[in-house]
């Protein structure tokens, strides 16, 4: 097995460092958007975004995630932005890692454990259920939910 390139470059290094330390951080809440934003996620004003306790994301391209404003994403969310297959799925397709833009637009809410997957973009003002892997993109004000996760619902029309 080939060496892998991305474990000895220093700013994997300190983007993993920050990670983990986003992934930790609990209190004062701007923390984790803070930490991500220094990693490089677009975040416009951390103040404005909620990212709870254990919540990955991506660890080698940070930068390639967009989080807007009044966005929440509970414990457990996983936020995706590459691919790195194995060397012989490398092969069949050609590739040597696939790296798309993921966006979670204003106002939207990820529930616990759930998974956006790269190239996805998450509508304004959505909800994702709890444990849905979403795979592509979801419409605004869309509920969302399942495995893959499809619309179930619009928030104006939901009888709260």
């Amino acid at each position: 097995m080939k060496k892998n390139r991305y474990f000895v470059s220093p700013s994997f290094l300190v983007k993993g460092f920050l990670g983990f330390l986003a992934y930790a951080a609990v209190w004062p809440i701007f923390l984790s958007p803070l930490l991500n934003k220094l990693r490089g996620v677009k975040i416009n004003n951390v103040s404005r975004v909620y990212i709870a306790p254990n919540v990955i994301i991506d660890s080698l391209y940070p930068e390639h995630v967009t989080i807007e404003d009044e966005v929440y994403l509970t414990r457990g969310v996983v936020v995706l932005s590459h691919f790195n297959p194995t060397d012989p799925i490398k092969k069949a397709i050609g590739k040597d890692s696939i790296v798309k833009d993921t966006i979670i637009r204003m106002g939207a809410f990820v529930g616990v454990n759930a998974i956006i997957n790269p190239g996805v973009s998450v509508g304004r003002m959505s909800i994702v259920a709890a444990g849905s892997v979403v795979v592509k993109d979801v419409p605004d004000y869309a509920i969302v939910g399942g495995n893959p996760a499809e619309v179930i619902g619009d928030i104006r029309e939901h009888s709260w």
